[in-house]
């Protein structure tokens, strides 16, 4: 797993995201925030569960170590076609945040839950919906999430994380038209118009 310092500022708690241990007993750890006392673990319970995206499969949990005991900060039940965490800016940012391999479809199209990270205050938030998204990428100049759905026509669809850490669908949704090589640009020009 490679994970680039995104900002230069936090580079040492950066680097941290990418310490992630290998598997064991159907566990996927890693330390967060440049310091090994934060601890986030996928545990896959139910190995027979592979496709049921409505039975959750796994637990994602959040602990902090102290010396005499670990502490859980938060624990999170879902589904997880495989067991995968990757990090990557989403809300723009310039800090990775992490992204659990939610489920894909028959064409290619991976979903995920998003966490946002807090290093300030050492802390994992949720962004709600976001793994309704299909294939979703930020452009940064823009501040924008661009999600495409890859079917028989291609389903564009544009979002952005708003200042309460929550997913905000901004509209012009398109269709792909392969004779129109502007629809892109058309979309994100009337989003930045508002």
């Amino acid at each position: 797993m490679q994970v680039t310092n995104l900002d230069t500022n936090t580079a040492n708690q950066a680097d941290s995201f990418n310490q992630t241990q290998p598997k064991l007993n159907n566990d996927y750890t890693t330390i967060l925030f440049g310091d090994s006392s934060y601890i986030l673990i996928l545990h896959l319970f139910d190995t027979t569960n592979n496709y049921d995206a409505e039975k959750n499969n796994t637990i994602l949990t959040f602990s902090k170590k102290g010396r005499n005991q670990t502490k859980a900060l938060f624990r999170d039940s879902m589904f997880c076609m495989y067991q995968d965490i990757d990090f990557k800016d989403f809300n723009n940012d310039k800090i990775a945040d992490i992204t659990v391999f939610y489920y894909t479809g028959a064409r290619a199209n991976p979903t995920y839950h998003l966490y946002l990270t807090d290093l300030k205050n050492h802390r994992l938030i949720r962004v709600k919906d976001f793994e309704e998204l299909p294939n979703p990428d930020l452009d940064t100049t823009n501040n924008i999430i661009t999600s495409i759905a890859l079917s028989g026509t291609n389903y564009y669809s544009f979002y952005r994380i708003d200042t309460k850490n929550k997913l905000k669908n901004l509209g012009h949704s398109f269709n792909e038209n392969p004779n129109d090589s502007t629809q892109y640009e058309k979309a994100i020009r009337q989003i930045l118009k508002k």
